[in-house]
């Protein structure tokens, strides 16, 4: 039976290691289970979170009884989502009964070998505006919402941002030795001028000693081969 978690203890049973644990993990650290735009629920088989209609889905078990997708396909059905981000296999499971558009991205591991030691001027601490700006000419992306998460992500300590010119990233979370990097953008004027590069190799030289990952979509793997990204999996995106 899946049930709402309104107490850290309930999902005791989340994965220490993994993308999806650890996205749910840092909402948990961000908002904790008070707050009702951001739901954390459990089950014998999953661990999960929503927040605005998108949800994130860790499987706690390995093998998935028939049971236990009919239960998680007929919630997210019923409650209606925005976007589902799940593993390949469960996403390839849960199309079976959820008739919607997907997309496969590849989960991609930075190479310690490809630490670079010359470390560029980044700015740590850059203005929210500032980075905005660079990101809504790259993303379609609202201010009001990606602000006040952002903002408090950062506050909490849970994201940090890194500028280099006008190339910026943020840090989603780095939990359990895990890293995830994300909304890595370069203004349209400055683009093709390696800025984004120096600033992706420089955090991974500053977060030496962890799992480094990133997520992108096929058309970008190229570029993150060259930086020293390794394909490690696929994960599915509902939507």
């Amino acid at each position: 039976m899946i049930k709402r978690a309104f107490s850290n203890d309930e999902l005791s049973k989340l994965p220490n290691k993994g993308i999806e644990a650890q996205k749910i993990r840092a909402l948990l650290m961000a908002y904790g289970t008070k707050y009702d735009f951001c739901r954390f629920y459990y089950s014998e088989c999953f661990v999960f979170c929503e927040m605005s209609g998108s949800y994130v889905v860790a499987e706690i078990v390995e093998d998935l009884s028939d049971c236990a997708l009919e239960e998680l396909s007929d919630f997210l059905d019923f409650n209606g989502f925005t976007e589902i981000f799940c593993s390949e296999y469960l996403g390839r499971k849960l199309l079976q009964t959820l008739s919607r558009p997907f997309k496969k991205v590849n989960l991609m591991c930075f190479n310690a070998d490809r630490i670079c030691m010359s470390q560029p001027n980044i700015d740590r601490n850059p203005s929210l505006d500032e980075v905005f700006n660079i990101l809504k000419s790259v993303f379609d992306i609202d201010y009001e919402t990606w602000y006040v998460d952002m903002s408090h992500r950062v506050r909490h300590n849970i994201a940090k941002i890194r500028k280099l010119d006008n190339s910026v990233l943020v840090i989603q979370y780095d939990i359990n030795g895990e890293v995830l990097l994300s909304q890595i953008s370069t203004s349209p004027e400055f683009q093709n001028k390696g800025n984004a590069s120096r600033l992706i190799k420089a955090v991974c030289a500053e977060l030496s000693g962890r799992d480094i990952i990133i997520i992108c979509e096929d058309k970008l793997v190229p570029f993150y081969n060259k930086i020293g990204f390794k394909k490690v999996s696929n994960k599915f995106i509902i939507r």
